[in-house]
């Protein structure tokens, strides 16, 4: 019976991990990669897993168990006459308005069914079974180890083999048969289904079952008394800062410290982690010893924040990782050790499952509406801080006036030192030492530290020295502009370059700084313009006139220049300064803050003093080119890959034939392939292979002084055309080569790898 019950809980949980990702895939050619969708994406799952959890508490309170298992085999096998997952045929967001209902509506007819009845799985089958009279049966959560186990076992199975191996199966598939990730959990389904239904038949069978639990209950420990209200407030509240935790921490390492593909896959498995051991009967490691490495983890991130330290990402990466499992040691460590008798179980998950939907929320909608940065990080660590178990000492004792007035004032102190180390002098380049580093974050941190005793006094410090180092980072002379989106945190900073060794014609030699202004979105440069009159004009990054977008504009398109280019991906602006009187210059962009930002003079004048007409159209550069006329452009530039996000949708046989159709018979399609971490040459080879272009690519260094000077980056870049006369004058330059074509890295709408494109830089 118990192999039945686990192997039920551990389907549900990998089907769950799997059908999130598998859905969001299918919608995102339609929808574009607006953060919309994947909040309304979250916003539906969630709703629907408290639904399921409803289900699964009010059906045990209103059936008997023979009633229960015939309904609940009968929404068992409701989801069968969905499968397999897929979208209705000709599906289509609206034209106009709010692409949100429709979202919803196909979510629900997708997943909807499969999606809820998963849901009810784990705290259904644990009701269940602690009313088997198993011998484990009066504390059945080790089953809730095994469903985040399962969690984790999906979250790693998607993108480590599902979808490396097997298309999504939405194409057709050539009229033959094929095993896709649908149909594959379509199976899994089927097999979850009926052990589920063994489950259910089971405790069916069980005469006295509920009669048993209650029993069990009468004479079980205290927490079979109902919960106070207080109790279910800091259930609720336990799970909610861990999720946020998760997501604040999530957002911090990919902006601001390593901008890598997937590593939003280790801060998830962390926390899935924390589920599996603190709900473990062989976990033997108390919240409240958690609670004490979480103070000095938290302590550590809060001086990293006044120290302003961020180019020591082998340190920063681990500590953060660290926290965030601390974190969700400490906050589900006291959920498990709080868990009440099973005959609340039900009770409990849905408050646990409302925090973190709580958690979720608040991160994802209404965080970017109310923070400039990613406030919400050390707001949840500071919580979290405050959640961490009493010590004994603090147990023991009621706290006198003067105990609870040192509460406050100490911190208060702390925020004085604070502020007048912040007004010390310092030397010429002293911002750099680590003497320096020592003094303004690591005295007030061990300062902090010291307070570790009183879990209030402790939070408050760790606050002050969170504040402190907010007010850092967010006001610094540098700093020119500063805005959130749902897209994250974009900073527009002055940067101003190494002493360059100048030599004249007469042979006098000086030396002279540049200063620029510089686009960052996260820890991801978007472009930058030089700020000295004699520069300002100058392409800059990946857009230098000796690279090779440079020498498409003058060697290709020189003697006649297209009437109208297309260009996905602002930033800067920086391509409007190829623009020459006549010409048009549309570019897609799908943040509009970014459009704000090039617009503005004070920042970049790319835009406003090009020589071409601009034209700016928010929204994703897919959907947005969808709409235009074909045959509108003579250039299209594809400048939307060198982030850790990468938008897989803009880079598939699909899309190269939409902007091919919106190219002239003899336009180009130019393409950035610029990126740390992936190698997307091979992908490009074999799209064009796939649809019978020509295609040149080079890769290009930073070899001369002045090209450091002006502010120059290598670049990777591939051009393609229907027509090996169009690109015949980069044929003859050895520095263009054609790629290999490899068919296994072909994307398609319904089948991508990312991990196949990976590089690690040495």
């Amino acid at each position: 019976m118990l192999p039945l019950y686990v192997l039920a809980t551990l389907l549900s949980a990998v089907l769950l991990f799997t059908v999130e990702p598998m859905v969001a895939k299918m919608l995102l050619p339609l929808l574009g990669g607006s953060p919309a969708v994947w909040n309304t994406c979250m916003a539906f799952y969630q709703v629907v897993l408290l639904a399921g959890y409803a289900y699964a508490h009010l059906l045990p309170r209103r059936l008997s168990p023979r009633a229960q298992a015939a309904a609940h085999v009968v929404v068992l096998a409701l989801p069968i006459l969905f499968l397999p997952l897929g979208l209705p045929t000709g599906a289509a967001p609206p034209a106009r308005g709010s692409p949100i209902p429709w979202t919803l509506g196909m979510l629900l007819l997708a997943a909807g069914a499969p999606f809820f009845v998963l849901s009810t799985t784990g705290p259904l089958l644990q009701r269940w079974f602690a009313a088997s009279g198993h011998g484990r049966a009066r504390d059945p959560y080790f089953l809730y180890a095994a469903s985040n186990a399962g969690s984790l076992l999906g979250l790693l199975l998607y993108p480590l083999a599902l979808e490396r191996a097997l298309p999504l199966g939405i194409s057709g598939g050539e009229g033959r048969l094929q095993l896709t990730q649908r149909t594959l959990w379509s199976l899994g389904y089927l097999a979850f289904a009926l052990v589920a239904a063994s489950c259910a038949l089971s405790a069916a069978r069980r005469k006295g079952a509920e009669g048993r639990l209650a029993l069990a209950s009468d004479h079980g420990s205290g927490r079979a008394a109902a919960p106070s209200w207080r109790t279910r407030a800091l259930w609720v509240l336990l799970a909610l800062v861990p999720s946020s935790a998760l997501l604040g921490a999530t957002q911090h390492v990919t902006a601001n410290i390593a901008a890598f593909p997937l590593l939003w896959v280790v801060p998830l498995a962390i926390y899935l982690l924390t589920f599996v051991l603190v709900f473990s009967p062989r976990w033997r490691f108390p919240a409240r010893r958690s609670g004490q490495i979480l103070a000095v983890l938290a302590a550590l991130v809060a001086a990293s924040f006044v120290a302003s330290v961020r180019s020591q990402g082998w340190i920063l990466l681990p500590l953060h990782l660290a926290t965030l499992f601390a974190v969700g040691l400490t906050c589900h460590g006291r959920l498990a050790e709080e868990r009440p008798h099973a005959t609340r179980l039900t009770e409990f998950y849905l408050l646990v499952a409302a925090g973190g939907a709580l958690g979720g929320v608040f991160n994802a909608i209404v965080a970017p509406l109310i923070f400039r940065s990613v406030a919400e990080y050390p707001i949840a660590l500071v919580a979290a801080c405050l959640l961490r178990p009493r010590t004994d000492k603090e147990s023991s004792r009621v706290p006198s006036r003067a105990t609870r007035a040192l509460d406050l004032g100490l911190p208060l102190a702390l925020a004085a030192l604070m502020a007048f180390l912040a007004v010390l002098p310092m030397a010429p380049g002293a911002e750099s030492t680590w003497s320096d580093v020592a003094i303004r974050a690591g005295v007030p941190a061990t300062l902090a530290l010291a307070l570790i005793g009183r879990r209030t006094r402790f939070a408050l410090a760790v606050g002050v020295l969170m504040v402190a180092g907010w007010v850092e980072n967010t006001a610094p002379a540098w700093s020119l502009h500063r805005e959130r989106t749902y897209f994250g945190v974009l900073r527009v900073a002055m940067w101003e370059s190494p002493p360059f060794k100048m030599v004249d014609a007469e042979g006098h030699e000086w030396f002279r700084q540049v200063k620029f202004h510089v686009l960052t979105h996260g820890a991801t440069r978007h472009g930058s313009q030089a700020q000295d009159r004699d520069l300002a004009a100058i392409p800059t990054t990946y857009f230098h006139p000796t690279g090779p977008i440079g020498q498409v504009f003058s060697d290709l398109l020189g003697k006649e220049p297209p009437r109208a280019v297309g260009v996905v991906g602002l930033g800067a602006g920086t391509l409007a300064a190829y623009g020459r009187p006549g010409q048009r210059f549309t570019f897609f962009e799908i943040d509009p803050a970014v459009i704000g930002i090039a617009r503005d003079p004070r920042y970049f004048t790319y835009v406003s003093h090009s020589k071409a007409r601009i034209e700016m159209v928010p929204g994703d550069g897919r959907l947005s080119l969808s709409q235009v006329p074909d045959g509108e452009f003579g250039l299209i530039v594809l400048d939307a890959f060198s982030s850790d996000a990468l938008p897989v949708h803009l880079l598939t046989r699909e899309a190269l034939a939409l902007y091919f159709r919106k190219l002239a018979p003899d336009g180009i399609l130019v393409i950035n392939l610029s990126s740390r971490f992936m190698r997307l040459e091979r992908v490009v080879g074999a799209l064009a292979s796939s649809l019978g272009l020509e295609i040149l690519i080079r890769r290009d260094r930073v070899k001369a002084a002045r090209e450091a000077f002006e502010g120059k980056d290598g670049s990777i870049w591939a051009v393609l055309a229907r027509d090996a006369v169009r690109i015949a004058p980069l044929t003859r330059d050895p520095r263009w080569e054609a790629p290999v074509a490899d068919s296994r890295y072909l994307w398609t709408d319904d089948y991508s790898n990312v991990l196949g494109v990976l590089h690690f830089p040495r």
